[in-house]
């Protein structure tokens, strides 16, 4: 059991016991400071129509959305541990996935909640937070194998303190991962270890992994590689060329296993899969605003299969030659 003791009291706080509805107030009104990586909705969100497993309607008690995975959060806050509220998150995340358009335009129509474009979210997997004084073993284990449900435990002591405890999911404790598994890949890139390790940023993505390499691997013929990482891509410079590197799995709309992205023109390169962000007709709608892209180069290449890959390294093998 934590134990708080103040300095300038000289003595350990004793915790104290507030409402459920407290809890939900506490958290609605310091929201910014607790949970600045969320997007605040709405607590005490009413979902109306079949919701719960026993065709009663529910409300969420806080909801909130998350802009670094683009999916909304579902907080279940509970001031003793219950056993049922596994059932009651899970009743309320069908909900929300069956009922999505009325959701998003409740969102941001009624509440005014500023969220990207309505298919830019992602409608496959709701995020869950439960809240509460403790939790049991068996939900501890089961949490820690799905990276869609957080666990949090929470101290309330008098002098109004308030202590949070991520059981999982601390979104610090992801960003120094991330920054870690940054530092490992840029030594392996620069070949201080072994390169099969490169796997930490692709995911196991195998295809992607390979295709990298081969890539990789042309552009070393040429000279040193600058390497820059990045969370969500890569970037290498060779000479005066800049190339933008992300993942894929195969899915997404053109299925493809690797982007890369390049300023070459390779428009006419046979068999290439790519968008164009200065596209006319695209600059024309968006009012002159190019395609979003995780680089900076032009075009973005889809490398769907190894002929797609050996079609772009033979062209630019010929201009970087230039």
């Amino acid at each position: 059991m934590p134990k708080l003791f103040s300095i300038s009291n000289k003595k350990i706080l004793k915790q104290v016991q507030k409402s459920e509805i407290e809890l939900n107030n506490f958290l609605a009104n310091h929201w910014k400071y607790i949970f600045p990586n969320f997007e605040f909705i709405k607590n005490e969100f009413r979902l109306n129509g079949s919701v719960r497993s026993n065709e009663s309607s529910g409300r969420i008690d806080i909801f909130a959305f998350n802009p670094k995975t683009n999916r909304f959060i579902v907080f279940e806050l509970k001031k003793e541990f219950d056993k049922n509220i596994s059932q009651q998150a899970s009743d309320y995340k069908d909900f929300l996935e069956d009922n999505f358009a009325e959701i998003y335009l409740e969102a941001t129509q009624k509440f005014g909640v500023k969220l990207p474009s309505y298919h830019e979210i992602k409608k496959d997997q709701i995020e869950i937070i439960f809240i509460a004084q403790k939790f049991t073993q068996i939900h501890i284990s089961s949490a820690r194998k799905r990276n869609n449900i957080t666990l949090i435990k929470y101290f309330w002591f008098e002098e109004d303190l308030f202590l949070i405890d991520y059981i999982n999911n601390d979104p610090e404790d992801e960003e120094k991962q991330n920054t870690e598994k940054i530092r490992k890949i840029k030594k392996i890139i620069d070949g201080r270890d072994e390169l099969s390790e490169i796997e930490i940023f692709f995911y196991k993505k195998e295809k992607s992994k390979l295709f990298f390499e081969k890539f990789y691997n042309f552009l070393t013929g040429f000279g040193n590689v600058e390497v820059k990482m990045n969370q969500t891509n890569i970037s290498l410079k060779i000479k005066d060329f800049s190339f933008s590197i992300i993942p894929n799995n195969g899915g997404g709309k053109w299925k493809a296993f690797l982007q890369i992205n390049t300023n070459f023109d390779i428009s006419n390169v046979p068999l290439l899969v790519f968008d164009d962000r200065f596209n006319q007709k695209y600059l024309k709608e968006k009012n002159g605003k190019p395609k979003g892209s995780l680089g900076k180069e032009r075009f973005e290449v889809f490398i769907q299969n190894d002929r797609q890959l050996e079609n772009l390294i033979s062209f630019l093998r010929k201009n970087i030659l230039l």
